[in-house]
């Protein structure tokens, strides 16, 4: 995520294929990066071969969650599922501290098996979301 929020690239948005079972780590580490990344407009997207899950600072993002849903429904042999949220709640659990509220963003994860991680990665680099190593 430093890498993300300082780099100087002209990229806005990269993309990491992920190492990790299931997308429950990003799931709580990501909303805390929320109001950064929208302040930026950058963001971040994980993908694996049975999830995505993306924080975008926009809430202009839905044409790249349809065709990544699209995708992923003619390749997964379970159910896709996609979750979107405009909205982000973190809560740094300190006394004293309201939870942080970040509006128009994009939250999304997609959910399904067999994803094809390079048609993914593909349709990911059309829309301009660079690979980070």
């Amino acid at each position: 995520m430093k890498y993300v929020l300082n780099t100087n690239e002209d990229a806005k948005v990269f993309r990491v294929k992920s190492e990790q079972d299931s997308p429950t780590l990003y799931f709580s580490f990501l909303p805390q990066f929320a109001d950064k990344l929208k302040a930026q407009s950058k963001g971040i997207v994980f993908y694996s071969d049975s999830y995505i899950l993306g924080l975008i600072g926009n809430n202009t993002s839905g044409d790249i969650i349809n065709e990544l849903e699209e995708a992923c429904k003619t390749m997964s042999s379970k159910p896709v599922k996609n979750a979107v949220k405009n909205e982000v709640k973190f809560d740094f659990k300190i006394k004293g501290q309201k939870p942080v509220v970040t509006k128009d963003i994009s939250q999304f994860s997609i959910t399904g098996a067999d994803f094809n991680v390079d048609k993914i990665s593909e349709v990911l680099q059309r829309h301009g979301i660079v690979e980070m190593e």
